[in-house]
């Protein structure tokens, strides 16, 4: 993540009007925890950390000076960004855009450095439409400043040319941008769908921005159907794809989802998406499988087909992971009434195919009849349960 926090120290008190009341190096800090940090939120332990790392410097503490209180304010957003708590601070810079025209009015060099910086983080996050808006709010200011070597006035420019030629590229190319709203396996995720017109789709890439590490990586996320496929759009929903200690994979509209396939402790990316492409009932495949290693993602789809024929069917709503008893299971047929699925047990390493289970529904009374079988077809047990047992003990058949 590029930062530009250190160099606005040295802007912020150029150009900005009179000075304010002298504080004490502690009061100073105080000012900032208690009214500059107002309203950020789920940042306790970074607001701790910045309070202990400041009251222990002691040669800012010594050379303390009015324009402190200022460099503790960067700070702090410094922080909360390391920390990847990118809201609060894009929060923080909305309180120092109120700060700013406090102390100095609306026309300052604070205000419109607030306004730069606020560019580049919606920009780091994919926000065009807002990164480009507070650019324009930035050059306004910028442009009734001294142009002096501190104006940035003509990086604003550059900026906004630059994201408005490629939202203009994209519109020409059909590119549509879109996002998840909430972090999914602790990563942001954000991605592009490029119109292919020959095969009636969009090919997907997903990125992923690991939001504790800020280590980020692109991968192809497969296709999705332009005439019903995946909502292209920002805030995109993601679905609970858990049912206690079972991972599934996702429905129609989902182009990736994380499982631990190894029983590793740590998840796989599953992506690739291929419309129609799985082993049932028109639904569609994942057909790439990484690891993600320093936060890279290496593709390890051949390992993982090598091991088990279970993974050249990594079908859409039918393929599932079940961590507690490191089994992969895989719906195999039926549909509401008559049904069942493969289970594929994880030992030392291999997947070895251990039993099918049969369900019949039914009618009188509200139950199923459950059938195990052997991977040679042959009846190891059989009972009858009801629909309340059926639904919480199912995956340990």
């Amino acid at each position: 993540m590029k930062n530009y926090l250190l160099p606005i120290f040295v802007l912020l008190i150029v150009g900005c009007g009179n000075h304010r009341p002298q504080q004490t190096y502690d009061e100073m800090l105080n000012d900032v925890v208690q009214n500059f940090n107002r309203g950020t939120t789920d940042g306790d332990s970074v607001l701790k950390a910045f309070v202990l790392k400041t009251q222990a410097d002691s040669v800012a503490r010594q050379y303390s000076n009015p324009a402190m209180k200022e460099e503790m304010m960067l700070n702090l957003i410094s922080d909360y960004l390391v920390a990847g708590q990118v809201d609060n601070a894009q929060h923080l810079y909305d309180n120092m855009l109120e700060y700013a025209e406090q102390e100095y009015g609306q026309v300052c060099q604070m205000t419109a450095m607030a306004y730069f910086e606020k560019a580049h983080l919606y920009e780091q996050t994919g926000d065009l439409d807002n990164a480009i808006k507070m650019m324009q709010k930035s050059a306004e200011v910028f442009e009734q400043l001294p142009m002096d070597d501190n104006n940035r006035y003509e990086d604003a420019k550059e900026f906004i040319r630059r994201w408005e030629e490629q939202k203009s590229k994209q519109a020409a190319n059909n590119i549509i941008p879109f996002s998840y709203e909430r972090p999914i396996n602790k990563y942001t995720v954000s991605g592009i769908a490029n119109k292919n017109s020959e095969f009636g789709c969009y090919d997907l890439t997903l990125t992923f921005h690991h939001i504790d590490t800020g280590q980020e990586f692109s991968v192809y996320g497969g296709r999705t159907l332009i005439s019903w496929g995946m909502k292209l759009d920002d805030n995109l929903a993601y679905p609970d794809n858990k049912d206690g200690d079972v991972i599934k994979s996702p429905e129609y509209d989902i182009p990736f989802f994380f499982a631990d396939l190894d029983f590793d402790g740590k998840d796989e990316l599953i992506t690739d998406l291929s419309p129609y492409g799985g082993s049932q009932r028109n639904v569609g495949a994942f057909t790439s499988i990484y690891k993600i290693k320093n936060g890279k993602a290496i593709n390890a789809t051949e390992y993982f087909t090598n091991k088990s024929e279970i993974f050249k069917s990594i079908d859409q709503y039918f393929f599932f992971v079940n961590n507690a008893r490191k089994e992969i299971i895989l719906y195999a047929d039926g549909g509401a009434i008559s049904f069942g699925w493969k289970i594929y047990k994880f030992n030392n390493g291999e997947y070895i195919y251990d039993r099918y289970i049969h369900c019949d529904q039914n009618i009188e009374p509200n139950g199923y009849t459950v059938t195990v079988l052997s991977p040679q077809g042959q009846s190891i047990k059989s009972f009858t349960v009801s629909k309340d047992q059926f639904n919480r003990d199912k995956w340990n058949y």
